[in-house]
């Protein structure tokens, strides 16, 4: 009685129906040897290899390399990218770019030329409304306005 239970039966069948059917899927999965010869092995990659194009590896390698480095100085002469070496150079440039920002900022004070400039032939009178006064035509007004008044004191 205590070896056997009660409904122990059936599952034993099906437990072992599900073993039966995972042998089978096991055993489908095993090969069988072949009396083939095995596959060669593919030639070793040497630098006489031929790649593509009749062309060998070295070739390759060496129009690829030669492809880089001109690319890296064709990038180094178009933007100037040396790094200074020395502490002097990298204080002279620092005084060369402070010098150029100071002149940029100064430039862009001054007025335009031909509001700094006289034309010759050109009547002072139409001059442009939006147009700077310059001192010198300030001050040439300026005496012409005195003589005017002086005349007309007289």
């Amino acid at each position: 009685m205590a070896g056997r239970r009660r409904g122990a039966g059936p599952l034993w069948a099906l437990g072992g129906a599900a073993l039966g059917v995972c042998l089978a899927g096991v055993a489908g999965q095993l090969v069988e040897p072949s009396t083939a010869p095995p596959k060669p092995k593919p030639p070793p990659l040497t630098k006489e290899t031929v790649v593509f194009w009749d062309m060998r590896l070295w070739h390759v390698v060496g129009i690829f390399s030669l492809f880089v480095l001109s690319i890296i100085i064709t990038l180094c002469c178009v933007f100037n990218c040396r790094v200074p070496r020395t502490r002097k150079e990298i204080e002279a440039r620092y005084l060369q770019r402070k010098a150029a920002k100071m002149y940029t900022d100064k430039l862009e004070t001054v007025p335009p030329l031909n509001e700094l400039t006289e034309i010759p032939g050109e009547d002072k009178k139409k001059k442009k409304k939006d147009s700077v006064d310059t001192v010198a035509i300030k001050v040439e007004e300026d005496e012409k306005n005195e003589a005017k008044k002086k005349k007309g004191e007289k």
